[in-house]
């Protein structure tokens, strides 16, 4: 495809802050996916799946009930729950499904882990080092009527509903993991929107530089009527000199070079 000088000169917008801030939130969402991913995909890419980060997340989750009980007490040496002294039993009561989904988010993070080991190498371009995962069949054959639904919906509305009808019952019984299934799955949903966002934009960008490359000669050249040209439009002055406008035009392409794996 050939480059348009003018296009990304003039056309493309680009806005460092909501990028930047774009960036740092599908950053952070990495940990709440893969607290849910590991449950509902197979077959992470090498560089998408972390399992050192698993480990980390389930540390922290784990001594998240120990490190709250230990600091009201110090606040409050009486603290218990309900204002009672400490009770193991009704710790136990509220954190037993805590800490029984860390035991299985642990257990099938090993086993992700040993599927990634399984895979083709990437170094031979046999796998996407950053691929998300293979989506469970139940989510792709799921029905609404007679109609499947689309891997947008899926990944932005199924999966996350999934965790979160979860995560509310859970936490209607006074399960605290039931609040993070809930945070999390709408992290998920949030995040998978701004990948399709972000897709959505670069497919726009690509289609309005290759109209305006179809177009240019039409606008600029022959400086013709943004209605005769798809709605492009050449902005800035022109040479008065048909041929001369031509012999521009041609320096705002360039073409790029394209690496192809063999």
């Amino acid at each position: 495809m050939q480059k348009n000088l003018y296009y990304r000169t003039v056309f493309k917008r680009t806005n460092a802050i909501k990028e930047a801030m774009l960036s740092f939130f599908m950053a952070l969402s990495s940990y709440p996916r893969l607290l849910l991913e590991v449950f509902i995909r197979r077959n992470f890419g090498e560089r998408y799946f972390s399992f050192s980060g698993s480990i980390f997340l389930a540390l922290l989750l784990g001594l998240y009930p120990l490190l709250k009980i230990g600091g009201l007490s110090l606040l409050r040496p009486s603290y218990g729950y309900y204002g009672s002294s400490f009770s193991f039993g009704n710790f136990m009561l509220h954190y037993a499904s805590w800490y029984g989904f860390l035991l299985a988010f642990l257990v099938m993070a090993v086993r992700r882990n040993e599927e990634v080991k399984r895979l083709p190498s990437v170094f031979d371009f046999a796998r996407f080092s950053l691929s998300s995962g293979r989506l469970h069949p139940r989510f792709l054959e799921f029905k609404i009527g007679d109609r499947r639904l689309g891997l947008r919906t899926i990944e932005t509305l199924l999966e996350p509903a999934f965790f979160f009808l979860i995560g509310l019952v859970l936490w209607m019984f006074g399960q605290g993991i039931g609040l993070v299934l809930i945070l999390c799955s709408i992290i998920y949903s949030l995040s998978y929107q701004a990948a399709y966002y972000q897709g959505d934009q670069f497919i726009m960008d690509k289609i309005d530089e290759m109209i305006c490359n179809e177009e240019l000669v039409k606008s600029f050249v022959e400086e013709r009527d943004p209605s005769q040209t798809r709605g492009f439009n050449f902005y800035g002055r022109r040479p008065v000199n048909p041929e001369t406008r031509r012999k521009v035009a041609e320096t705002f392409l360039e073409t790029e070079e394209t690496v192809i794996a063999l």
